[in-house]
């Protein structure tokens, strides 16, 4: 197996977590954070907080993806 196929099987994994983990908090207005549940109506700047970044992840998750299939030969072997 080449070395872009692991990298964009690894960050396709990341993206569906992350994708998973979104949705839930977007539907239940709960996510799990780092020091505990952040909860939609109690703590909105740490939920929105909490969404951008999921947000910012799978657009980066995005944009290895497309490198690697893009430009296989850039990647470090």
């Amino acid at each position: 197996m080449q070395r872009s196929h692991a990298i964009i099987l690894l960050f396709l994994a990341l993206a569906a977590l992350q994708g998973a983990l979104l949705t839930i908090a977007l539907r239940t207005g709960r996510a799990r954070g780092r020091y505990g549940t952040i909860i939609r109506e109690k703590q909105p700047r740490r939920f929105s907080r909490y969404v951008y970044s999921a947000y910012v992840m799978l657009l980066l998750c995005a944009g290895v993806i497309l490198w690697a299939l893009i430009s296989p030969t850039s990647l470090p072997r």
